[in-house]
């Protein structure tokens, strides 16, 4: 986004967010640390300056970001009652089916709606739009929005930010971290978080179900164009052998691409009526070319998508060939 229309932008929310008597918040499915850590950081700000805000959550949270200060706070769409909401704020997401359906109905009722995000593949879907798609992390667009506003924050604000960060950083590794990553990092440790147990939560603590899981993908893997693409499935079976929840994939498509040599790794992942997909690379290889075919988008080096089908051979076979042609530009 131009410095211009964040600005232009920045005004909108400050007066949608002043006018607002109800406020609702949500994020895409499948929670991660960008998700999770934007939510938090918002619900704290907005409870801060008095404001009545509804934190919806559609989904299972993972265990490794129950340490978030207003993780409890959430309420399931099942228990609204068809509300209309003066204000419907969406973080971290590309497009408003990201939100799912039950949750997407109640942005589509509230008298005004907002879009948070730094997904280049967003699609500027509500009334009023702060998408930086230089930031790391939504987490970093907001950080970015309360100081040019000036709003007071405080340690459990700056510890959901510094998680999103983190996690959409790759704690750090990926190309998109950027100076002003470090100096916003730095400026949220100066409020006292805990960084010993962020870390310890994020990157230290794997269940046994969760090992298992990894195991069985790692077990399935099968390399492609001389070692440089490495692929791994996990199914329901999978799931259910190992006892694992539908979050302990996270990390397994991460730790494949890890593999010295591996450019590109691609995790399969089975559901009841589709397969999602899931891709990381390490320095050239567009993931969001190849998600893009596939009902998905995402990062340069980190994407995702979905196959409309149960067949893993046939998945497997069109996402190498989609990757296959991203060699060979």
């Amino acid at each position: 986004m131009k410095i211009n229309d964040f600005q232009t932008e920045l005004s909108k929310f400050k007066i949608a967010i002043d006018e607002a008597k109800s406020i609702a918040i949500a994020s895409h499915l499948n929670p991660d640390g960008d998700n999770l850590g934007s939510l938090n950081a918002l619900y704290g700000l907005l409870k801060n300056i008095g404001k009545k805000t509804t934190f919806i959550l559609n989904d299972e949270i993972p265990s490794s970001f129950l340490f978030l200060p207003y993780i409890d706070k959430f309420t399931s769409p099942q228990d609204l009652e068809n509300e209309s909401f003066d204000l419907f704020i969406a973080l971290d997401c590309g497009d408003l089916n990201r939100l799912g359906d039950e949750v997407k109905q109640y942005f589509l009722l509230s008298k005004k709606t907002i879009n948070i995000d730094h997904h280049n593949s967003n699609d500027y879907f509500a009334d009023i739009n702060i998408v930086d798609i230089n930031a790391t992390a939504t987490c970093e667009v907001l950080f970015s929005i309360f100081k040019e506003l000036k709003y007071n924050l405080d340690k459990e604000i700056a510890t959901s930010l510094y998680t999103g960060i983190s996690t959409d950083t790759g704690s750090f590794k990926y190309d998109s971290v950027r100076p002003q990553t470090f100096k916003f990092a730095s400026e949220l440790l100066e409020y006292g978080i805990d960084f010993r147990t962020i870390n310890i939560s994020l990157y230290q603590t794997r269940s046994k179900e969760k090992t298992d899981l990894l195991v069985k993908a790692l077990n399935s893997i099968k390399y492609y164009n001389d070692n440089k693409i490495a692929l791994v499935r996990v199914t329901i079976d999978d799931f259910e052998k190992t006892g694992a929840k539908k979050l302990d994939s996270d990390g397994i498509v991460e730790f494949v691409r890890d593999i010295e040599g591996v450019e590109v790794a691609v995790l399969l992942k089975e559901k009841e009526n589709s397969i999602r997909l899931s891709m990381r690379s390490k320095s050239f290889i567009n993931c969001t070319e190849v998600a893009s075919k596939f009902n998905g988008g995402g990062h340069i080096r980190a994407a995702g998508g979905t196959f409309n089908h149960n067949d893993l051979d046939k998945a497997e076979k069109d996402v190498v060939s989609a990757i296959m042609e991203e060699f060979d530009k």
